[in-house]
Protein backbone atom coordinates (compact mmCIF):
# COMPACT_ATOMS: atom_id res chain seq x y z
CA UNK A 1 0.00 0.00 0.00
CA UNK A 2 2.84 2.37 0.78
CA UNK A 3 3.66 2.76 -2.73
CA UNK A 4 0.60 3.29 -4.26
CA UNK A 5 -1.29 7.08 -4.39
CA UNK A 6 -3.69 7.45 -1.57
CA UNK A 7 -6.72 10.19 -1.07
CA UNK A 8 -7.34 10.66 2.47
CA UNK A 9 -11.45 11.75 2.67
CA UNK A 10 -11.76 14.38 5.01
CA UNK A 11 -15.48 13.03 6.11
CA UNK A 12 -15.57 15.96 8.89
CA UNK A 13 -14.71 18.69 6.18
CA UNK A 14 -17.29 17.14 4.13
CA UNK A 15 -20.01 17.40 7.15
CA UNK A 16 -18.73 20.88 7.64
CA UNK A 17 -19.07 21.82 4.12
CA UNK A 18 -22.64 20.87 4.06
CA UNK A 19 -23.53 22.84 7.18
CA UNK A 20 -21.93 25.79 5.94
CA UNK A 21 -23.67 25.77 2.59
CA UNK A 22 -26.63 24.87 3.93
CA UNK A 23 -25.93 28.26 6.45
CA UNK A 24 -26.40 30.02 2.90
CA UNK A 25 -29.86 29.25 2.38
CA UNK A 26 -31.16 28.39 5.76
CA UNK A 27 -35.01 28.18 5.19
CA UNK A 28 -34.48 25.10 2.63
CA UNK A 29 -33.60 21.61 3.54
CA UNK A 30 -29.69 20.64 2.23
CA UNK A 31 -29.42 18.19 0.63
CA UNK A 32 -26.80 16.37 -1.14
CA UNK A 33 -25.39 15.33 -4.27
CA UNK A 34 -23.13 11.78 -4.25
CA UNK A 35 -23.18 10.97 -7.38
CA UNK A 36 -20.28 9.48 -8.88
CA UNK A 37 -19.18 7.39 -6.35
CA UNK A 38 -19.50 10.65 -4.53
CA UNK A 39 -17.62 12.72 -6.58
CA UNK A 40 -14.38 9.77 -6.18
CA UNK A 41 -14.92 10.33 -2.55
CA UNK A 42 -17.02 7.24 -1.51
CA UNK A 43 -20.74 7.32 -2.18
CA UNK A 44 -21.37 4.42 1.26
CA UNK A 45 -18.63 6.53 3.19
CA UNK A 46 -19.57 9.73 2.50
CA UNK A 47 -23.29 8.56 2.47
CA UNK A 48 -23.91 7.32 5.77
CA UNK A 49 -21.54 9.85 7.35
CA UNK A 50 -23.70 13.05 6.10
CA UNK A 51 -26.72 11.20 6.67
CA UNK A 52 -25.32 10.80 10.46
CA UNK A 53 -24.87 14.27 10.20
CA UNK A 54 -28.88 14.92 9.56
CA UNK A 55 -29.06 14.70 5.71
CA UNK A 56 -31.82 13.13 4.33
CA UNK A 57 -32.10 13.60 0.87
CA UNK A 58 -29.67 12.58 -1.44
CA UNK A 59 -29.46 12.44 -5.58
CA UNK A 60 -27.52 10.18 -7.24
CA UNK A 61 -27.30 10.08 -11.15
CA UNK A 62 -27.90 6.31 -11.80
CA UNK A 63 -30.31 3.74 -9.99
CA UNK A 64 -27.31 1.60 -9.71
CA UNK A 65 -25.88 4.29 -7.53
CA UNK A 66 -29.45 5.04 -5.47
CA UNK A 67 -29.20 1.15 -4.79
CA UNK A 68 -25.93 0.89 -3.39
CA UNK A 69 -26.47 4.21 -1.46
CA UNK A 70 -29.41 3.04 0.18
CA UNK A 71 -27.51 -0.65 1.22
CA UNK A 72 -25.21 2.30 3.34
CA UNK A 73 -27.96 4.76 4.76
CA UNK A 74 -30.84 2.41 5.31
CA UNK A 75 -34.43 3.28 5.26
CA UNK A 76 -34.90 7.09 6.75
CA UNK A 77 -33.73 9.28 3.33
CA UNK A 78 -35.15 9.73 0.09
CA UNK A 79 -32.95 9.21 -2.77
CA UNK A 80 -33.62 10.93 -6.08
CA UNK A 81 -31.80 9.80 -9.36
CA UNK A 82 -31.24 12.46 -11.98
CA UNK A 83 -31.69 10.27 -14.96
CA UNK A 84 -34.78 8.74 -14.63
CA UNK A 85 -35.82 5.03 -15.04
CA UNK A 86 -36.87 2.87 -17.23
CA UNK A 87 -39.60 -0.34 -17.10
CA UNK A 88 -36.21 -2.89 -15.97
CA UNK A 89 -34.85 -0.62 -13.57
CA UNK A 90 -38.97 -1.30 -11.80
CA UNK A 91 -37.60 -3.92 -9.49
CA UNK A 92 -34.41 -1.98 -8.22
CA UNK A 93 -36.05 1.34 -8.05
CA UNK A 94 -39.15 -1.00 -5.58
CA UNK A 95 -36.41 -2.60 -3.68
CA UNK A 96 -34.29 0.34 -2.84
CA UNK A 97 -37.14 3.14 -3.18
CA UNK A 98 -35.61 4.99 -5.51
CA UNK A 99 -37.45 8.46 -6.55
CA UNK A 100 -36.20 8.49 -10.22
CA UNK A 101 -36.78 11.98 -12.21
CA UNK A 102 -38.82 12.14 -15.55
CA UNK A 103 -36.76 14.56 -17.98
CA UNK A 104 -38.96 15.05 -20.97
CA UNK A 105 -42.43 14.28 -21.58
CA UNK A 106 -41.80 11.40 -23.25
CA UNK A 107 -40.17 9.81 -19.88
CA UNK A 108 -43.34 10.84 -18.17
CA UNK A 109 -45.84 9.10 -20.23
CA UNK A 110 -43.74 5.94 -20.14
CA UNK A 111 -43.55 6.05 -16.65
CA UNK A 112 -46.82 6.95 -16.01
CA UNK A 113 -47.86 3.52 -18.04
CA UNK A 114 -46.45 1.11 -15.80
CA UNK A 115 -46.45 3.15 -12.54
CA UNK A 116 -48.64 5.37 -11.43
CA UNK A 117 -48.59 4.77 -7.20
CA UNK A 118 -44.88 4.42 -6.70
CA UNK A 119 -42.92 8.17 -6.63
CA UNK A 120 -41.44 10.60 -8.96
CA UNK A 121 -39.86 13.63 -9.38
CA UNK A 122 -40.26 15.78 -13.23
CA UNK A 123 -37.37 17.86 -14.53
CA UNK A 124 -38.62 21.06 -16.06
CA UNK A 125 -35.55 22.74 -18.49
CA UNK A 126 -35.80 26.72 -17.96
CA UNK A 127 -32.84 27.38 -20.15
CA UNK A 128 -29.81 24.68 -20.24
CA UNK A 129 -31.16 23.00 -23.07
CA UNK A 130 -30.02 19.59 -22.08
CA UNK A 131 -32.95 18.00 -19.80
CA UNK A 132 -35.75 18.79 -18.54
CA UNK A 133 -39.55 18.80 -19.73
CA UNK A 134 -39.88 22.16 -22.01
CA UNK A 135 -41.84 25.61 -20.56
CA UNK A 136 -44.47 24.81 -23.38
CA UNK A 137 -45.34 21.41 -22.23
CA UNK A 138 -46.02 22.31 -18.94
CA UNK A 139 -49.32 22.31 -19.24
CA UNK A 140 -48.87 19.08 -20.45
CA UNK A 141 -46.97 18.19 -17.50
CA UNK A 142 -49.76 19.41 -15.13
CA UNK A 143 -52.59 16.62 -17.22
CA UNK A 144 -50.50 14.04 -16.58
CA UNK A 145 -49.28 14.48 -12.78
CA UNK A 146 -52.94 15.00 -11.92
CA UNK A 147 -53.83 12.19 -9.28
CA UNK A 148 -50.07 10.23 -9.04
CA UNK A 149 -47.34 10.70 -6.45
CA UNK A 150 -45.41 13.51 -7.77
CA UNK A 151 -43.01 14.51 -4.98
CA UNK A 152 -40.15 16.77 -6.61
CA UNK A 153 -39.80 19.24 -9.26
CA UNK A 154 -36.53 20.38 -10.23
CA UNK A 155 -34.76 22.69 -12.62
CA UNK A 156 -31.02 23.79 -13.16
CA UNK A 157 -29.22 27.06 -13.13
CA UNK A 158 -27.07 27.49 -16.14
CA UNK A 159 -24.18 29.88 -15.09
CA UNK A 160 -24.31 29.85 -11.37
CA UNK A 161 -21.04 30.55 -11.28
CA UNK A 162 -20.89 33.65 -12.34
CA UNK A 163 -23.05 35.63 -9.81
CA UNK A 164 -23.57 38.61 -12.14
CA UNK A 165 -25.11 36.68 -14.81
CA UNK A 166 -28.79 37.71 -15.54
CA UNK A 167 -29.53 33.69 -17.08
CA UNK A 168 -29.67 33.19 -13.19
CA UNK A 169 -32.22 35.66 -12.06
CA UNK A 170 -34.41 34.63 -15.25
CA UNK A 171 -34.40 30.87 -14.56
CA UNK A 172 -35.22 31.39 -10.83
CA UNK A 173 -38.53 33.52 -11.22
CA UNK A 174 -39.21 31.49 -14.45
CA UNK A 175 -39.21 28.59 -12.57
CA UNK A 176 -41.10 29.85 -9.78
CA UNK A 177 -44.00 30.90 -12.34
CA UNK A 178 -44.43 27.42 -14.04
CA UNK A 179 -44.63 25.61 -10.73
CA UNK A 180 -46.98 28.02 -9.00
CA UNK A 181 -49.92 25.50 -9.22
CA UNK A 182 -47.83 22.50 -7.62
CA UNK A 183 -48.33 23.51 -3.89
CA UNK A 184 -47.90 20.23 -2.49
CA UNK A 185 -45.05 19.14 -4.81
CA UNK A 186 -41.14 19.97 -3.05
CA UNK A 187 -39.15 21.79 -5.38
CA UNK A 188 -35.52 22.11 -6.06
CA UNK A 189 -32.95 24.36 -8.39
CA UNK A 190 -29.85 25.07 -6.36
CA UNK A 191 -26.32 23.44 -7.12
CA UNK A 192 -23.96 24.46 -5.08
CA UNK A 193 -23.39 27.98 -6.95
CA UNK A 194 -27.05 28.41 -6.87
CA UNK A 195 -26.94 28.47 -3.18
CA UNK A 196 -24.32 30.24 -3.21
CA UNK A 197 -26.23 33.33 -4.88
CA UNK A 198 -28.44 33.57 -1.21
CA UNK A 199 -31.87 32.54 -0.47
CA UNK A 200 -34.13 33.29 -3.31
CA UNK A 201 -32.71 30.34 -5.27
CA UNK A 202 -33.17 27.75 -2.64
CA UNK A 203 -36.95 26.70 -2.96
CA UNK A 204 -37.64 23.78 -0.90
CA UNK A 205 -34.55 21.65 -1.06
CA UNK A 206 -31.35 22.74 -2.18
CA UNK A 207 -28.99 20.22 -4.05
CA UNK A 208 -24.80 20.99 -2.92
CA UNK A 209 -22.39 18.72 -5.31
CA UNK A 210 -19.02 19.92 -5.40
CA UNK A 211 -18.93 22.28 -2.77
CA UNK A 212 -19.62 19.59 -0.78
CA UNK A 213 -15.79 18.77 -0.85
CA UNK A 214 -14.68 21.61 -1.26
CA UNK A 215 -14.67 22.68 -4.74
CA UNK A 216 -16.57 24.55 -7.32
CA UNK A 217 -17.33 28.19 -7.66
CA UNK A 218 -15.65 31.02 -5.49
CA UNK A 219 -18.07 30.58 -2.33
CA UNK A 220 -19.14 34.59 -0.75
CA UNK A 221 -17.07 36.57 1.51
CA UNK A 222 -16.75 34.90 4.34
CA UNK A 223 -17.64 31.58 3.45
CA UNK A 224 -14.71 28.87 4.13
CA UNK A 225 -15.25 25.55 2.62
CA UNK A 226 -12.31 23.02 3.64
CA UNK A 227 -10.63 20.15 1.43
CA UNK A 228 -12.78 16.93 1.13
CA UNK A 229 -9.97 15.02 0.30
CA UNK A 230 -6.14 15.00 -0.11
CA UNK A 231 -4.29 13.56 -2.68
CA UNK A 232 -0.70 12.48 -2.02
CA UNK A 233 1.76 10.01 -3.95
CA UNK A 234 4.83 8.85 -2.43
CA UNK A 235 8.33 9.35 -4.21
CA UNK A 236 10.32 6.72 -5.63
CA UNK A 237 13.59 8.31 -6.65
CA UNK A 238 15.72 11.01 -5.80
CA UNK A 239 18.24 12.33 -8.71
CA UNK A 240 20.27 15.61 -9.80
CA UNK A 241 19.66 16.22 -13.44
CA UNK A 242 22.17 18.73 -15.12
CA UNK A 243 21.49 21.58 -17.82
CA UNK A 244 20.49 20.78 -20.96
CA UNK A 245 18.92 17.63 -20.08
CA UNK A 246 14.83 16.89 -20.62
CA UNK A 247 12.40 15.01 -18.61
CA UNK A 248 10.21 12.56 -19.57
CA UNK A 249 8.89 10.90 -22.54
CA UNK A 250 9.15 13.25 -25.80
CA UNK A 251 11.89 15.41 -24.15
CA UNK A 252 8.99 18.09 -23.32
CA UNK A 253 10.99 19.82 -20.82
CA UNK A 254 14.40 21.05 -20.70
CA UNK A 255 16.06 21.54 -18.11
CA UNK A 256 18.31 25.07 -18.24
CA UNK A 257 20.43 24.52 -14.80
CA UNK A 258 20.97 21.42 -12.50
CA UNK A 259 17.65 20.18 -10.74
CA UNK A 260 16.88 18.10 -7.91
CA UNK A 261 14.06 15.58 -9.33
CA UNK A 262 12.22 13.12 -7.93
CA UNK A 263 9.88 10.68 -9.25
CA UNK A 264 6.45 9.72 -7.83
CA UNK A 265 3.92 6.83 -7.68
CA UNK A 266 1.13 8.97 -9.84
CA UNK A 267 0.24 9.37 -13.14
CA UNK A 268 -3.09 8.63 -15.80
CA UNK A 269 -3.73 5.17 -15.31
CA UNK A 270 -4.56 6.81 -11.95
CA UNK A 271 -6.77 9.69 -12.87
CA UNK A 272 -4.26 12.50 -12.68
CA UNK A 273 -4.81 14.26 -15.86
CA UNK A 274 -2.07 14.05 -18.34
CA UNK A 275 -2.72 18.04 -18.96
CA UNK A 276 -0.97 18.75 -16.07
CA UNK A 277 2.05 17.82 -17.78
CA UNK A 278 4.46 20.49 -17.68
CA UNK A 279 1.98 22.88 -15.76
CA UNK A 280 0.04 21.07 -12.38
CA UNK A 281 2.94 21.01 -9.23
CA UNK A 282 2.38 19.10 -6.40
CA UNK A 283 3.78 20.41 -2.53
CA UNK A 284 6.17 18.89 0.11
CA UNK A 285 6.05 20.65 2.88
CA UNK A 286 3.84 23.68 1.90
CA UNK A 287 7.01 24.27 -0.74
CA UNK A 288 5.14 24.19 -4.55
CA UNK A 289 7.38 21.76 -7.13
CA UNK A 290 6.65 22.05 -10.63
CA UNK A 291 5.60 19.06 -12.94
CA UNK A 292 8.68 18.32 -15.08
CA UNK A 293 7.55 17.01 -18.54
CA UNK A 294 4.95 14.55 -18.98
CA UNK A 295 2.35 13.02 -16.85
CA UNK A 296 3.25 9.50 -17.87
CA UNK A 297 0.80 6.18 -16.90
CA UNK A 298 2.26 5.68 -13.44
CA UNK A 299 4.75 8.10 -13.01
CA UNK A 300 5.37 12.06 -12.23
CA UNK A 301 8.30 13.99 -11.93
CA UNK A 302 8.65 16.63 -10.29
CA UNK A 303 11.17 19.72 -9.52
CA UNK A 304 12.14 19.00 -5.67
CA UNK A 305 14.94 21.69 -5.39
CA UNK A 306 13.08 24.25 -3.14
CA UNK A 307 12.50 21.22 -0.82
CA UNK A 308 15.29 19.27 -1.40
CA UNK A 309 15.59 18.74 2.34
CA UNK A 310 12.37 16.85 2.70
CA UNK A 311 12.29 14.81 -1.02
CA UNK A 312 13.50 11.41 0.25
CA UNK A 313 12.03 7.76 -0.98
CA UNK A 314 8.86 7.17 0.59
CA UNK A 315 7.98 10.86 1.19
CA UNK A 316 4.34 11.42 0.35
CA UNK A 317 3.93 14.66 -2.30
CA UNK A 318 0.22 16.54 -2.33
CA UNK A 319 -1.09 17.37 -5.35
CA UNK A 320 -4.72 18.32 -3.80
CA UNK A 321 -5.38 19.21 -0.28
CA UNK A 322 -5.39 21.89 1.61
CA UNK A 323 -1.52 22.94 0.34
CA UNK A 324 -2.86 22.44 -3.40
CA UNK A 325 -6.44 24.00 -3.58
CA UNK A 326 -8.59 21.37 -5.79
CA UNK A 327 -9.57 24.25 -7.86
CA UNK A 328 -6.55 25.93 -9.08
CA UNK A 329 -4.68 22.05 -9.36
CA UNK A 330 -7.72 21.58 -11.77
CA UNK A 331 -7.18 25.07 -13.79
CA UNK A 332 -3.72 23.89 -13.90
CA UNK A 333 -4.51 21.14 -16.34
CA UNK A 334 -7.13 23.01 -18.26
CA UNK A 335 -9.78 21.41 -16.57
CA UNK A 336 -12.36 21.83 -13.02
CA UNK A 337 -12.41 20.15 -10.21
CA UNK A 338 -15.33 18.16 -10.90
CA UNK A 339 -13.18 16.00 -13.44
CA UNK A 340 -10.34 16.03 -11.65
CA UNK A 341 -11.82 14.20 -7.98
CA UNK A 342 -14.42 11.76 -10.27
CA UNK A 343 -11.54 10.56 -12.69
CA UNK A 344 -9.47 9.83 -9.51
CA UNK A 345 -9.48 5.64 -10.49
CA UNK A 346 -9.24 2.29 -8.09
CA UNK A 347 -5.47 2.11 -7.50
CA UNK A 348 -5.77 5.02 -5.70
CA UNK A 349 -6.23 4.20 -2.15
CA UNK A 350 -9.20 5.72 0.10
CA UNK A 351 -8.63 6.31 3.71
CA UNK A 352 -10.96 7.94 5.78
CA UNK A 353 -10.42 10.12 8.32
Amino acid sequence: MSLHPRARIHLDNIVANWRTIGSLTADSETGAVVKANAYGHGVAEVGLTLHRAGCRTFFVAYVEEGAQLREAIGADAEIIVFNGAQHEDRTIVQDAALVPVMNSIEALEDWLSYNRTEPYAVHIDTGMNRLGVRPADVPRMFDLVRGTPLSHVMSHLVDSDDPQCVLNTRQCYTFGDLILPLTRVRSSLANTGGCFLGQMYGFDITRPGIGLYGGGPTPPEGTILRPGMTLEAPILTVQTAGPDETVGYGATRELRHETLLATVALGYGDGFPRHASNRGFACLGGIRCPIMGRVSMDLITIDVSAASDLAKPGAFAQFIGPEAPLEEQARCAGTVGYELVTGLGRRVRRLYD
